[in-house]
């Protein structure tokens, strides 16, 4: 038999396929699973049976359906497995503890700009251990640990290629060091392919199978969904639209390369834009160049500063040239921006729309919806916890319930 086609394999491909149809539902019904899976009735009922057990699943209130028919409800379980979610930013790190569902039960967060590689390690490993004892959850309910990271990431191997202005993770395996602390189930992932999870879960582009979220903070990398599973490239680093060149001869990147998209749209290029604009120039209201942040940028742009607000549209239109690309490069259904840059006033995203308008043909623009995440939670932090979730989903069969963990015992 060959590898993939085993018994075991299809069965947790068909549980798998119910638990992704009964998140995106609220008490939905046996029948619903038949017709939504295109399943037989009584493969459902015994996938369902399988997934109670394992107490994934729980029975809620009777549901009405079409013509009458009444059936019992199906929700996922909230107390059945929890994840244990990690977002290594450059200058922070937030750990937090995620249900089934994508709640975050609590969360602490620590700064560690100025920090060596080792002690942002050492710092990981403590938050981490800080939220299991806190959440009183027991260990074996954890079914792993999921750590965003900005990017190039060699994810297969668990080291970070390159991070912006934070040299020395190239020789760390982060995952590798975190499973080995705590024996649980480790996986890391570009912060972009994480976003783009949590968006296609639990933010506006659950029907949009083929999208690309698109992160721009002080560095810039796409995360890209292809019908809802992240697309990689063959050695993790998909989506590196940051360092894909835009000026043949501009300024050198710490890539190596030159004319980087990240060096013109990045929140980190705006904030220095900025600060060289007031260096040369006396602009009322500004602050001194050395207390100016990107926050002092939108701020200013809301007040109607007129060079706050041109710094945005250059911005917005960098940012449009990136997008534009996208677009022709993966014709994707929609294109989600978020983190620092997507909380900037709407001329930034208007210039983008506009300049994509100007660089696409009118019916690729017409049919590309291009948004702003309205998560609640930041995507990079929730889709760790999605990450952790959806590899679960992958196995339900290696799921434990609790008569499982007391017979181990």
């Amino acid at each position: 038999m060959r590898k993939g086609n085993r018994p075991g394999d299809l069965q947790d491909r068909n549980l798998g396929v119910l638990l992704n149809i009964i998140r995106r539902s609220d008490n939905i019904t046996r029948q619903d699973l038949v017709e939504q899976s295109g399943l037989s009735p009584a493969g459902v009922s015994n996938l369902v049976s399988n997934l109670i057990a394992k107490e994934l699943v729980i029975e809620g209130d009777l549901v009405t359906r079409s013509k009458g028919r009444r059936g019992i409800g199906m929700k996922l379980n909230e107390e059945s497995i929890f994840a244990i979610g990690v977002r290594l930013a450059r200058s922070y790190v937030r750990v937090g503890v995620f249900n089934i569902n994508g709640g975050l039960m609590l969360s602490s967060l620590e700064p560690v700009g100025g920090l060596t590689v080792r002690e942002t390690m050492e710092v990981i490993k403590t938050q981490i251990s800080y939220v299991m004892e806190t959440s009183g959850i027991e260990l074996w309910r954890f079914a792993g640990i999921g750590i965003s990271a900005p990017g190039p990431l060699l994810a297969r191997e668990g080291k970070i290629a390159l991070v912006s202005n934070s040299p020395g993770w190239r020789s760390i395996s982060v995952s590798n060091i975190i499973e080995d602390e705590f024996g649980i189930p480790t996986y890391i992932e570009h912060d972009a392919n994480v976003s783009a999870l949590a968006e296609y879960w639990f933010g506006k582009a659950g029907e949009a199978s083929n999208l690309v979220y698109v992160v721009v903070e002080q560095g810039v990398g796409a995360g890209i969904l292809k019908n809802g599973v992240i697309f990689t490239g063959s050695q993790n680093v998909a989506g590196e639209i940051g360092h894909t060149t835009i000026e043949h001869d501009g300024p050198q990147c710490e890539c190596g390369n030159r004319g980087c998209l990240e060096m013109y749209c990045s929140s980190l290029a705006l904030t220095e834009k900025a600060q060289a604009l007031v260096s040369g120039a006396n602009l009322d209201g500004w602050p001194k160049a050395s207390e100016i942040t990107v926050d002092t940028v939108f701020a200013l742009a809301n007040e109607g500063d007129r060079s706050a607000i041109q710094l945005l549209e250059k911005s917005g239109y960098y940012m449009g040239v990136g997008v534009a690309n996208v677009i022709n490069a993966f014709n994707p259904d929609m294109i989600v921006l978020g983190d620092q840059m997507a909380q900037a006033p709407k001329i930034w995203l208007e210039a983008v729309r506009q300049t994509v308008k100007d660089r696409t043909i009118p019916e690729l623009f017409e049919k590309t919806a291009i948004e702003l995440s309205e998560l609640e939670i930041d995507a990079g932090f929730l889709g760790t916890g999605t990450l952790v979730i959806s590899k679960a989903f992958e196995k339900p069969s290696q799921i434990r319930n609790n008569t499982e963990e007391q017979h181990s015992l």
